[in-house]
């Protein structure tokens, strides 16, 4: 049995209450050929070995077990049951359908940047077998690629890296304005819409604003609650999601080692030019993101995480992340997860868009964003059906000058789990 110290957080959230996985879609221009995908799934998986695992649970906890059942390819678009039958027991597994792959996998085992080879390898072999065509990829790892054991290295088995005192962490309210309580929504199956803004102008705007996509969006969700609820005294955190495997030395690891900055919209910046809101908002971020802060930050973290490893019994693990997860969620009125332009080689000339979708279960507003082709994809996911803030984000990219294209809305989709 393999224990797991980095992604004890995520194991733990999977129980029957809450089970964070991800669903991320590559939209093709032309319909999947599922045997092409059998193939290059196989052949991926001769590169990967050691994503081949199996939850075992026990009264006392959770552990890994080496699984040796294949991953499973399946056409369909319903939600795919990971961890149990359906899934061979894995903890990511592939669908399809039309012309959509759909990499479906618990954020415990991998998170955006975590999956990123794993998918440069699948989209390598898809496309060799589909259209049987040679295929460039700059830094793609292939079977004959050595490897490397930082690929599976969890930092929080070693003692972190030292960090001096100099900056002050900062002070994060203790509540935030939740938008399921304020009375325009009602919490109910998840909601998903699709949306695309073009590369060029958004940057352009960030260019002239002093913005960054991660500032531009948060400033514009923040602004569109603001005027929905003027009254409120709770301030308004947007969560910006933050990859902190640089400064743990951890860049190659397939682990979940993600945290969120939070960023407050003070009510007296209101009134500021956007530029001014930018300026001030990536001065957050580059604060919260010094490697002294960060690492003090990871540090709470693994010290979370051992204390939970600690726990005598499974419930009581359960017991314990959902305390944490409850205690985030009161600082968090929406959150951002930003994973930067994708890029598959020369695969890209068959590849129409990119879509991570996640589920943002007692979040409220989780918006996935990721840039391909030209394009920002955005994946507005909310846990209720009422678009109320939707439009209201929608108004405010329009009085930017910015124009968007609403691709399609949709229930959520991501995986569910079972142990069963």
């Amino acid at each position: 049995m393999q224990s797991f110290f980095c992604d004890t957080l995520d194991y733990y959230c999977l129980n029957e209450n809450i089970s964070k996985s991800f669903r991320y879609i590559v939209k093709m221009k032309e319909n999947i050929d599922g045997e092409a995908l059998r193939k290059a799934l196989d052949i991926t998986m001769t590169r990967y070995p050691y994503l081949k695992k199996r939850i075992v649970a026990d009264e006392k906890g959770y552990s890994l077990a080496d699984n040796d059942l294949p991953l499973v390819v399946k056409e369909s678009d319903k939600p795919m049951t990971l961890c149990g039958q359906e899934s061979n027991y894995h903890l990511f597994a592939l669908t399809y359908y039309g012309r959509d792959i759909f990499f479906n996998n618990v954020h415990a085992i991998f998170d955006g940047r975590g999956r990123g080879p794993v998918l440069h390898t699948l989209l390598y072999y898809y496309c060799k077998l589909r259209y049987n065509e040679e295929v460039e990829m700059p830094g793609v790892w292939l079977p004959d690629t050595p490897i490397d054991p930082a690929e599976y290295y969890d930092p929080f088995t070693r003692p972190l890296p030292e960090t001096d005192d100099l900056l002050p962490m900062p002070e994060i309210p203790a509540k935030a304005l939740r938008l399921e309580d304020q009375g325009l929504v009602v919490r109910s199956h998840q909601h998903m819409h699709y949306i695309r803004i073009n590369e060029k102008h958004l940057m352009s705007l960030c260019k002239s604003t002093d913005g960054t996509p991660n500032t531009i969006l948060s400033i514009l969700m923040s602004r569109a609650i603001d005027k929905l609820h003027p009254d409120s005294k709770d301030p308004i955190i947007s969560q910006v999601y933050c990859d902190y495997r640089n400064v743990l030395g951890a860049e190659k690891s397939h682990h979940n080692m993600v945290t969120t900055l939070p960023l407050v919209y003070e009510r007296d910046m209101r009134n500021m030019p956007i530029d001014m809101q930018n300026t001030a908002m990536r001065g957050d971020i580059l604060y919260l993101s010094d490697p002294s802060i960060l690492l003090r930050t990871v540090s709470g973290i693994k010290s979370a995480c051992e204390a939970i490893n600690s726990l005598p019994t499974l419930q009581d693990k359960f017991n314990a992340v959902a305390q944490g997860m409850e205690a985030f969620f009161r600082q968090t009125t929406f959150a951002i997860s930003y994973s930067g332009k994708k890029s598959f080689g020369t695969c890209d000339k068959h590849i129409e868009a990119l879509f991570p979708a996640g589920e943002p279960i007692g979040i409220g507003i989780l918006m996935e964003v990721t840039a391909a082709d030209g394009w920002f994809y955005i994946v507005f996911m909310q846990d209720w059906r009422e678009d109320v803030y939707f439009n209201a984000f929608l108004k405010e990219i329009v009085s930017l000058g910015l124009d968007f294209d609403l691709l399609y809305s949709s229930e959520a989709k991501a995986p569910t789990f079972s142990l069963k």
